[in-house]
């Protein structure tokens, strides 16, 4: 699968990321890096250990690193997940929002692991 390939097929685009990070090679790095990225999991852990404002850091910086890559499903759904968070507790709509996040974070990595 092309990096073309692999936004259209999260529905996000190529452009919008080519025109913040310039080189296709670029974006090859990073998203392999993402791969390695501790994010969701210390996100996941919160959850948890009912550590909300753990949770929020890592939703915070999960949505900061999936707008960087131009993986704007995953960013908005972080985002909201964020908001949520920022009283420093959980509330009813939380969990909910943690399984968006996942769905979106589980379409990404799915992708990203099949570029070629």
């Amino acid at each position: 699968m092309t990096l073309f390939e692999f936004y259209s097929s999260l529905g996000e685009s190529f452009d919008d990321v080519l025109s913040r990070l310039r080189l296709e090679s670029r974006i090859a790095k990073y998203l392999g890096l993402f791969l390695n990225d501790p994010s969701f999991d210390e996100l996941k852990n919160a959850f948890d250990n009912n550590d909300a404002k753990t949770a929020f850091r890592a939703a915070h910086t999960l949505k900061g690193v999936a707008a960087n890559l131009g993986l704007s499903k995953l960013a908005s759904s972080s985002s909201d997940l964020t908001e949520n968070l920022r009283p420093g507790s959980f509330t009813a709509k939380s969990q909910d929002l943690l399984e968006q996040v996942e769905l979106d974070y589980i379409a990404a990595i799915a992708g990203i692991k099949q570029l070629s």
